[in-house]
């Protein structure tokens, strides 16, 4: 019998009247606690297995919590390595062509160079070989005593 059916009994027993009924009502309740004990007891038993089976599977699904929890730190740190070799690929790629794109330009510059040193030494040397011709091709002339015009403005 429920707790609260048997507290309205017991109110309904009490409201009749205590002097004529006495022995049967004290007999009466002496039954009805018995089963409100019984009741009790049965309740603390099942909310004593209660509690130990709720605190079973407590325990029992933090556990798989973790673990999902490190199964998805795993995914998400090899989906992390994943992403960073891709990119670490790529940006790789971009560095190997422009290392090569400066290779090529530096050699263009190398080239360039070469061939403007060999262009200034050739003009250098055909305006060398000017200077000496004209020098080597000049007549002596005869040194006068008399200084000409020219020597005069001098």
């Amino acid at each position: 019998m429920p707790a609260t059916g048997m507290t309205e009994a017991m109110s309904a027993s009490t409201g009749a009247d205590a002097t004529t009924q006495a022995a049967p009502q004290a007999e009466g309740r002496r039954t009805q606690l018995k089963i409100v004990r019984e009741n009790l007891e049965y309740l603390s038993r099942d909310l004593g297995s209660f509690r130990s089976s709720h605190t079973a599977s407590i325990k029992r699904l933090e556990k798989q919590v973790a673990s999902l929890r490190s199964e998805v730190a795993a995914t998400k740190l090899s989906k992390d390595v994943g992403s960073f070799r891709k990119s670490h690929d790529a940006s790789a790629k971009r560095l190997e062509k422009q290392v090569a794109t400066l290779r090529a330009e530096l050699a263009a510059l190398k080239t360039g160079i070469a061939k403007d040193a060999a262009r200034s030494h050739a003009k250098q040397e055909a305006v060398l070989s000017k200077i000496l011709a004209k020098v080597s091709t000049k007549p002596a002339k005869p040194k006068s005593s008399k200084p000409t015009k020219s020597a005069k403005k001098r």
